[in-house]
């Protein structure tokens, strides 16, 4: 009980998801048939990463005010197709928390803290065969 009521308190000062909660999150990034090299691009097309599988990126989960943060990440290995998944960040829990504090609504928004990354993106690419060359 007196957990809830701290988490309270502390959503009452201005940003609760700001306060408890994070504007960058790290992200696993693996490929299930071996290591394989990414590139992470934001919907800007501008280059946010580069590196091999498995790896941990930090990644920013807003994109600007009010903004949620959407990323294509392209995986390449030789004998596999190459592939594109799509890397979006969703609302976080912790803003709810602003329903007790009107000004939270606005500052989170503005730290990106208001969206969350998901923890993890595993991929499994697919071998290419002879049928996926010759389409």
């Amino acid at each position: 009980m007196n957990r809830l009521l701290m988490v309270l308190m502390i959503c009452v000062l201005p940003g609760c998801a700001s306060l408890v909660s994070n504007s960058a999150w790290p992200v696993f990034i693996d490929n299930a048939t071996g290591p394989a090299e990414f590139v992470i691009k934001n919907k800007n097309d501008v280059e946010m990463a580069r590196g091999q599988t498995p790896a941990i990126i930090i990644l920013e989960s807003g994109a600007g005010y009010f903004a949620n943060a959407d990323y294509i990440v392209h995986f390449s290995k030789p004998g596999y197709r190459n592939q594109g998944y799509r890397l979006v960040s969703r609302l976080n829990g912790w803003y709810l928390g602003n329903m007790l504090n009107i000004v939270g609504l606005f500052i989170d928004p503005a730290t990106g803290a208001m969206w969350r990354l998901p923890q993890q993106l595993i991929i499994a690419l697919p071998k290419l065969t002879l049928s996926s060359i010759v389409q």
